[in-house]
Formats: structure tokens, C-alpha cells, sequence
């Protein structure tokens, strides 16, 4: 087993050329911030975790010092191989909603992936979400 350990800083170009294309079909590329995200005032909706898991199983996060390798299904099908990671998802708060929008057709996740994991992980049917339109994104852009 490998420990894990901070992939280094890069500017952000460079994370998006090295970003599967993958993700690059499924999740929004264009930079915001997170500050601003969270002083939107939307409102709150359910949506069926089910509906989200195709986002669970894409390469998301880092491992080992190297963006891209670990997809969150990995970690809760295997918790002992990623300690940080399994730690991570077991202290996020779902008292929080996660923050959603639309691509490509097919809404996805802009914040909340450990959450959504959690949720995943207590077998809940249901996730609260606040849903970002074009305009709001705007809103948070860089």
C-alpha cells in the first residue's frame, strides 16, 4: 500500500491539460471560487443519489502525489487501501447541500463529492443539493 501524499501545485492550465477527458466531459472546467459559492442563497432540493453515482466512478482525486487516480467508488469499495480518503468521506457533514449544475445535458456535481460519497455510503435514497444555473455560475467565475 502506498501512503498518500499532496500533489504539488500547478497553475491551472496545467491541471486542465492534465485532466482526463473524462473529466473534462463531466465536470464544469471553467474556474470559480469557492467563497463566492458559498454566499449564493438557492434553494434546497432532493435529488436521488443514484442519479449522481456515474460521478462517483470517475478518476477524481489524487493519490500518492498524482492528480486523477482514485475514483471515490474505489475508496468505499476498498477503505483500508485509502485511509485519508475513507477519513475524508466519513467527516463530511450532510448537513451541508452539496452544490449541482448542468453538463452536457446531465447534472453534476460542482461541490460535494465526499458528501455525495457519504451518502452513498449510509445507503441514503436522497441528498439535499442547491442547483447553480448559467447565471449563477457566472457569479463565481475567476
Amino acid at each position: 500500500m502506498s501512503c498518500d501524499r499532496s500533489a504539488p501545485d500547478v497553475s491551472y492550465d496545467e491541471l486542465l491539460s492534465a485532466m482526463p477527458p473524462v473529466l473534462r466531459d463531466a465536470l464544469v472546467t471553467d474556474p470559480w471560487r469557492l467563497e463566492l459559492l458559498h454566499r449564493l442563497d438557492l434553494p434546497v432540493e432532493r435529488l436521488a443519489v443514484g442519479d449522481l453515482l456515474w460521478l462517483l466512478d470517475l478518476p477524481l482525486w489524487q493519490w500518492d502525489g498524482v492528480r486523477f487516480q482514485v475514483r471515490p467508488l474505489e475508496v468505499l469499495a476498498d477503505p483500508q487501501s485509502y485511509p485519508h480518503h475513507m477519513a475524508r468521506i466519513r467527516a463530511a457533514d450532510l448537513a451541508y447541500p452539496i452544490h449541482v449544475t448542468e453538463k452536457a445535458g446531465r447534472t453534476t456535481v460542482l461541490d460535494g463529492f465526499r458528501r455525495l460519497a457519504k451518502a452513498h455510503l449510509e445507503g441514503r435514497a436522497n441528498i439535499e443539493a442547491m442547483r447553480l444555473s448559467p447565471t449563477h455560475l457566472q457569479t463565481i467565475s475567476v
